[in-house]
């Protein structure tokens, strides 16, 4: 009895160890590739993905570009797990680089949702459109990151980027595709002439389709409406050109008799780089208020045009207008939208000039 309570022991114990064990499936690090970029287009009826992997070779840093076909975006993936002797590990892509022509013709979602359901990318990898040949892009880019320039530097606030370029991230796209009140602007890149990367532009999205576009002036209104700094910006205007060093935002939704009215105060802080003439800060500070609020006014106009509510608006309003109601916000309310829009400058500096003009 005693031998056969040790045996029962014995066989209970192993049973419990043997799902603990965990390495059957263990891959050598050697043996991953880890790509940290990746491009989609479509050749027919078929998705096209490109695979942008840094290769380590006796201390050397390489760079492969691999590209995979199919039905799906996953099976595209799959076609480059078959043809690959590493194994192709998702989680480090960084930006995802969609071609032109498929946003235009609205084959973004399908993409997006994938990304989303298999969890294999992280929500935070960047988007952006290429404005270009995605191939000829992927291959420049090959030879610019042998002499060591990255593509995500363009967009890491650390490095590259300023503060034109809008900062569009997965589950940014995700949420405007599923929203009644928001949508999305993704930037747009080229292959540079004397630069590696070319910033066209934003392209201001609607259910996944280009339907406008800001230019990096315009961009740079719509960073500051979501409290991104402005700093380091440099306006040239007709009487002097100045370089804004801080900003902050406050926005506040009302809504009276069924029409929202919007109310909105960005504050800049500025220095004066260059004076024309012999002209006031009073005159400066009115200039650029005016220039501001122009070029914001004529961006929402042509946005409410458009019912494309790229800045968000009707996100202060999702507690004020029934549930039910929400889904007909760019219909019914967004295009009656008031903007009431007020920006206040401060000089903070005028270089070390004496011969101020004030005031």
């Amino acid at each position: 009895m005693r031998r056969i309570m040790i045996c029962f022991k014995l066989v209970l114990s192993l049973c419990i160890l043997m799902p603990l064990s965990g390495c059957w499936d263990i891959k050598d690090i050697n043996h991953r590739a880890f790509p940290i970029a990746m491009g989609i287009t479509k050749e027919g009826e078929k998705f096209k993905v490109l695979l942008q992997i840094p290769i380590s070779s006796e201390g050397v840093q390489k760079q492969a570009i691999v590209k995979g076909t199919g039905l799906t975006i996953l099976k595209a993936v799959e076609d480059i797990r078959t043809n690959m002797e590493s194994s192709v590990d998702l989680l480090h892509i960084r930006i995802i680089i969609f071609d032109r022509k498929l946003v235009e013709e609205g084959g973004m979602e399908e993409p997006i949702n994938t990304f989303m359901r298999i969890r294999e990318i992280s929500s935070k990898t960047l988007i952006a459109i290429c404005d270009d040949n995605i191939d000829s892009f992927f291959l420049a880019l090959k030879k610019n990151l042998e002499k060591g320039i990255n593509l995500y530097d363009f967009f890491e606030k650390y490095a590259g980027w300023t503060p034109q370029i809008s900062l569009t991230r997965l589950w940014h796209v995700y949420r405007a595709l599923n929203s009644y009140t928001q949508n999305v602007a993704i930037p747009m890149v080229k292959s540079g002439e004397n630069t590696a990367v070319t910033y066209t532009g934003t392209a201001v999205m609607k259910r996944g389709k280009i339907v406008s576009k800001m230019d990096p002036k315009e961009t740079l209104l719509f960073n500051a409406f979501h409290g991104n700094s402005m700093k380091g910006r440099v306006e040239v205007m007709e009487h002097a050109t100045i370089m804004i060093v801080g900003n902050t935002g406050f926005h506040k939704g009302e809504l009276r008799n069924h029409i929202p009215y919007m109310f909105s105060t960005i504050r800049l802080n500025v220095v004066i780089q260059e004076r024309r003439g012999k002209v006031s800060n009073a005159i400066i500070k009115k200039e650029l208020e005016k220039v501001m609020a122009n070029r914001f006014d004529g961006m929402l106009k042509r946005f409410q045009k458009q019912e494309t509510d790229v800045f968000g608006l009707g996100q202060y309003y999702r507690n004020k207008i029934p549930y039910e109601e929400l889904k007909d916000w760019r219909k019914k309310y967004y295009p009656n939208l008031e903007m009431k829009l007020t920006i206040h400058t401060t000089i903070q500096n005028e270089g070390n000039l004496k011969n101020i003009i004030d005031k």
